[in-house]
């Protein structure tokens, strides 16, 4: 249950909270360190990963989407090139809905000006989650269903062309090729959160946060007060 109440505050001394963790118990901002410090490392790899294979998915759908068309030679090689768009799209697509939380860095837990202790924690909590969330996401390069499901969408691709237009040669190499491409990319996710989450648990273990709180967040051109409970 949450009650909200908005309150003015400008937004000069909103900026000056976030930077400052004085307010905050000795321990809860050294903890907060550890995650914002980690959380911004990760950051950087985890935009360009993402944006990078975005890209190249779309750009194979425009390229190849483009062979076909063009294509007026050869059935089996139209419907490669037409298979390999729609894998493509089919990678863009799910890029573009389960991007890595990596991406967004320590942003949402600074969200919370850490204005009291009750807030310092609030905050802790967000952090933790995004940590908790990363390592779970970083894990997922060793997801048998994830590589299963690589291989199964390039062979069907393969099984099109090999046998619906007479051309194994062609098919299984396509085949080879997006397999190869399809594993690069979900063994090179960003990895090392794992890590972090558990040196931050070595290091902090015990640590929590409480599940009344109240604190201040930002809310149009000034914040409001929440209070969880």
């Amino acid at each position: 249950m949450a009650l909200v109440l908005a309150v003015a505050v400008p937004a000069g001394a909103r900026a000056a909270e976030a930077a400052d963790l004085s307010r905050c118990d000795a321990g809860t901002a050294e903890r907060l360190r550890f995650i914002e410090e980690r959380l911004e490392e990760r950051q950087p790899y985890a935009t360009w990963w993402w944006r990078g294979w975005t890209g190249a998915y779309a750009a194979g759908v425009v390229m190849q989407g483009v062979r076909a068309g063009l294509e007026d030679d050869s059935e089996a090689k139209q419907a490669d090139f037409a298979v390999s768009a729609g894998k493509a799209l089919i990678g863009t697509t799910r890029l573009l809905f389960d991007r890595p939380t990596a991406r967004l860095g320590p942003e949402p837990m600074q969200a919370i000006a850490p204005s009291s202790e009750s807030a310092c924690r609030e905050r802790l909590g967000v952090g933790e989650d995004l940590l908790r969330k990363n390592a779970k996401e970083s894990g997922s390069r060793w997801d048998w269903k994830r590589h299963a499901g690589n291989v199964a969408l390039n062979a069907a691709g393969a099984a099109i062309v090999a046998y619906g237009f007479d051309d194994e040669t062609r098919g299984w190499r396509s085949a080879g090729y997006g397999i190869a491409v399809g594993e690069a990319m979900i063994l090179s996710y960003p990895w090392k959160a794992d890590d972090d989450l558990a040196e931050y648990e070595r290091r902090f273990q015990g640590a929590g946060t409480p599940r009344t709180t109240l604190r201040v967040v930002p809310w149009g051109s000034g914040a409001r007060l929440v209070l969880n409970f």
